[in-house]
């Protein structure tokens, strides 16, 4: 894998982040539970922590050749599912969203894990950010079932 491809995947994966940053942040500011409220701004700290780490990777990375990375329709779906469910003030909806939204994030940071020739620094954030998502996962899955 070329550092250019790597750059282009990792800024791919930094630009959905920020995404995920505004959503958690649009939530935030609509919920009026101040569980959701905690909740929203701490996911929404985490993700503006992995895109402060992975643009330190990106400024490593030699050919920045690339061009910018968007946001995939996938992720649209769910930032207009997200609005609709604020909207309607459907906070269990609101958390199932929340689980879509780590799922697709899990896959995404998996996918680029596969890449060959991945630098090392780059591997273990990944692979520690991933590992961040999948336990937050693994919580709210144990908490929606309670809940249901």
């Amino acid at each position: 894998m070329n550092s250019g491809r790597v750059f282009y995947k990792v800024n791919e994966l930094l630009v959905f982040n920020s995404g995920v940053e505004k959503v958690y942040l649009e939530a935030y500011d609509s919920v009026e539970n101040e569980e959701l409220k905690a909740f929203f701004n701490e996911r929404a700290f985490e993700r503006n922590q992995f895109s402060k780490d992975l643009k330190t990777e990106m400024e490593n990375i030699e050919d920045k050749s690339s061009q910018p990375a968007g946001l995939s329709t996938n992720f649209y779906e769910i930032w207009r599912n997200f609005r609709n469910l604020i909207l309607m003030d459907n906070e269990n909806g609101l958390l199932n969203e929340v689980y879509r939204l780590k799922e697709v994030s899990v896959e995404m940071y998996n996918q680029l894990l596969m890449e060959p020739n991945l630098p090392l620094s780059v591997c273990k954030l990944l692979g520690k950010q991933r590992d961040s998502i999948q336990a937050s996962m693994n919580t709210m899955k144990r908490e929606l079932t309670l809940v249901y």
